[in-house]
């Protein structure tokens, strides 16, 4: 029976979430499970009966004429809300893979700071030498990190709050799904770097500049993280574009369209949660801190807090 259910959700994915269409589907579900039973009863097996249930009910397309209604009301969401393109779709996703490049490699600089600084005093160079070198590092990186952070910004404005259709879904699904294995050496090469950044910690200390062995494990952190922290970031963009039928920049500031979407009636109470929840909080941990002078353990606040926000998103989110 799981079968004939997961193969109904499969039917109405492409479906809104109305009241209709998920009446029609209970319907439908009801039907095609007492076919299930009468054909089992005629002595079918429950493979030959799955089977035989589900080339009956045949395509999607098929199945809006049987039960008159379609994906119209999609359609004019799409119309009226200037719904995102598949070209900006592939622009900002362009964009998106030059600013997580960048991103990742000022974090990488950070890092590789330490390996300058260390590495210079240990070869003998002026201590001088490598605290520029370091400063430099640092300045590249911090530079990197603020520049392609706003514009990672900045480009996802133009497509806040818009509608996703469906065939840009499907273009991100297939975009992310081809660089899917991309993705999985990105990482599995940014751990094993990570990992693996012992080894010259080990090596060197059989020799005279044993000392070499930290600043090259700093390098190799700084490799893994890159390639981590931009496969991570370029693979989750897509999900932009998949996981919610309007385009949200952040979830933290949702726009009207995406609010009512996630809320339905309850989003009064989502603007609560998105704009009052956490300055309360962190008054309220404060005011904790400084009346009982537990500052030792008061942050648990935030962890608590975490859990009820958590909570209170899935009990208000729409169905």
């Amino acid at each position: 029976m799981d079968t004939i259910k997961n193969y109904l959700e499969t039917l109405f994915i492409e479906f809104p979430k109305t009241q209709e269409v998920q009446r029609a589907k209970e319907e439908l579900l009801a039907i095609m499970e007492d076919h299930y039973w009468s054909l089992r009863e005629e002595g079918k097996s429950e493979h030959e009966a799955i089977g035989a249930v589900i080339s009956e009910f045949g395509s999607v397309d098929e199945l809006k004429d049987t039960l008159q209604f379609s994906t119209d009301e999609e359609s004019e969401v799409e119309l009226d809300q200037d719904p995102i393109s598949q070209e900006e779709m592939l622009e900002f996703m362009a964009k998106r893979k030059r600013s997580s490049s960048g991103l990742s490699l000022g974090i990488a600089f950070c890092i590789l700071s330490v390996a300058t600084i260390l590495g210079a005093d240990i070869v003998g160079y002026a201590s001088s030498l490598g605290l520029a070198a370091f400063f430099v590092c640092v300045a590249t990186g911090v530079g990197l990190i603020i520049y392609n952070a706003m514009q990672m910004s900045s480009e996802g404005k133009p497509l806040n709050d818009r509608f996703v259709p469906k065939a840009v879904q499907q273009l991100a699904k297939t975009e992310r799904n081809a660089y899917q294995k991309s993705f999985q050496f990105s990482l599995v090469l940014g751990i094993a770097s990570c990992v693996l950044s012992l080894v010259p910690v080990v090596l060197f200390s059989g020799f005279y500049i044993y000392g070499m062995g930290v600043p090259l494990m700093f390098v190799f952190i700084a490799a893994g993280v890159f390639l981590i922290v931009y496969g991570s970031v370029y693979y989750s963009s897509h999900n932009k574009f998949i996981d919610n039928r309007y385009f949200v920049l952040d979830d933290d500031k949702l726009g009207p369209n995406a609010r009512k979407e996630r809320y339905g009636e309850a989003a009064p109470i989502g603007i609560i949660l998105e704009k009052v929840y956490w300055p309360v909080v962190v008054c309220t941990y404060f005011i904790w801190s400084f009346l009982s002078g537990s500052w030792a353990f008061s942050w648990i606040i935030f962890v608590i807090a975490g859990v009820v926000h958590e909570a209170l998103i899935s009990i208000f989110r729409k169905a």
